[in-house]
């Protein structure tokens, strides 16, 4: 029994280093997405400075490139928000799962170190009952000894 609970361990373990892993990944492209919001919120504000300044000194053919960039950057922007979501989304489940992974792994820690405890009364009553005959075998070699070791005998 014990044999498969080491192997329910590693498995254990595995899939634990596994969803760690997955984690990190997670977490990594979840900060890069956000970087690449802040770059963007960034290029947004620069082209509609240069926008608000194209409409001020009437350059039509400028603002019109300049509108469609913004519109583009924006799009790119909220596909990075839509990235990031799902990233955190899965951030979410992976320490979800990491959590109940660890939580079970205690439960059965738990439950096996019950299990001994649930024996141990068991296993101290044997142990005493041995000792007993062992010290009672003792005893009686002990007196046998004493009475044919002692001159006058038993």
């Amino acid at each position: 029994m014990k044999n498969m609970s080491t192997t329910v361990d590693r498995g254990t373990a595995m899939d634990h280093g596994h969803l760690l892993e997955k984690e990190t990944e997670a977490r990594l492209k979840f900060e890069k997405a956000c970087q690449q919001i802040a770059l963007l919120d960034q290029k947004i504000k620069d082209l509609e400075v240069r926008y608000k300044r194209a409409v001020k000194n009437k350059k039509n053919s400028f603002r019109y490139n300049l509108r469609l960039r913004l519109s583009v950057v924006t799009g790119v922007k909220m596909m990075y928000h839509h990235h990031a979501s799902t990233k955190a989304e899965e951030l979410t489940r992976i320490r979800r799962q990491i959590n109940n992974s660890i939580q079970s792994s205690e439960a059965n820690r738990d439950r096996e170190s019950r299990e001994n405890l649930d024996f141990a009364p068991v296993r101290s009553r044997v142990s005493r009952e041995r000792e007993a005959r062992s010290s009672h075998s003792r005893a009686t070699t002990s007196v046998a000894e004493a009475c044919t070791n002692h001159s006058g005998g038993c």
